[in-house]
């Protein structure tokens, strides 16, 4: 028998014996001879590194992968679709970001301007409380007598809420000045506090504030989208 017959004998001697041993093959040792992602073990004991170079790898196991979560989302990195995640965002078993409505006004978190609304409370498109259907007349700020049934269901909300404090929010449309506009606004936010104040909530727990033209939410440029920004918002405080 050559040296080379015998070698390779001996290999397949001492796979089937490392096959059929008691001991379990521990992980590598830093350190331990490995080549393009396996460590080479010793056929007697399965443990120790064989030391030896070469290309081909007998014996062998896979070196332990070491995995981490670098966006500290709880997903590890080789499961993480969304990687980079902002600290705190909440995530699917795929490490991407969960889409919901946290408040419950039927606008999801990535669309809502203002979250945190009520429960109860009526809600625009961008997720603001609104004192439904009441939109001011060109040029006033005065609350007509079909719509003080709107008040009292914004009154409802608070009173569910005894402890809630609000900001009241004036807006108008692009028509006129800036300045007069900013005006208009503060005395629309006056007389829907006046209006709140008369169904019973304190009116400690009310602020009122005008923007202007300054947060639009449609195109002034119909006079349908102009009625829309002519309105009032109640922003939760703090």
């Amino acid at each position: 028998m050559t040296m080379k017959h015998l070698k390779l004998a001996v290999l397949a001697g001492a796979a089937l014996l490392l096959a059929s041993a008691p001991f379990q093959v521990e992980a590598a040792t830093i350190g331990g001879w490995s080549h393009k992602g396996f460590t080479q073990w010793h056929p007697q004991d399965g443990k120790s590194g064989l030391g030896a170079t070469g290309t081909q790898c007998y014996f062998c196991k896979p070196d332990a992968v070491v995995d981490g979560d670098d966006d500290g989302d709880g997903v590890p990195n080789s499961r993480d679709k969304c990687p980079n995640t902002p600290k705190g965002t909440k995530v699917d078993s795929d490490g991407c970001p969960v889409v919901g409505d946290e408040d419950g006004d039927g606008v999801l978190d990535p669309d809502d301007k203002c979250p945190g609304t009520p429960k109860g409370a009526t809600v625009n498109k961008q997720g603001c409380w609104i004192i439904k259907n009441l939109n001011f007349r060109f040029d006033s700020a005065k609350i007509e007598n079909k719509d003080k049934v709107t008040l009292k269901s914004a009154a409802s909300v608070l009173k569910q809420n005894p402890a809630l404090k609000v900001e009241i929010q004036g807006h108008t449309d692009n028509v006129g000045t800036d300045a007069y506009n900013q005006k208009l606004s503060e005395r629309r936010a006056h007389s829907v506090m006046k209006g709140l104040v008369q169904q019973g909530i304190k009116k400690d727990r009310l602020t009122a504030r005008g923007y202007g033209e300054s947060k639009p939410v449609a195109t002034n440029d119909t006079a349908e989208g102009r009625a829309e920004n002519r309105r009032v918002e109640l922003n939760v405080i703090k």
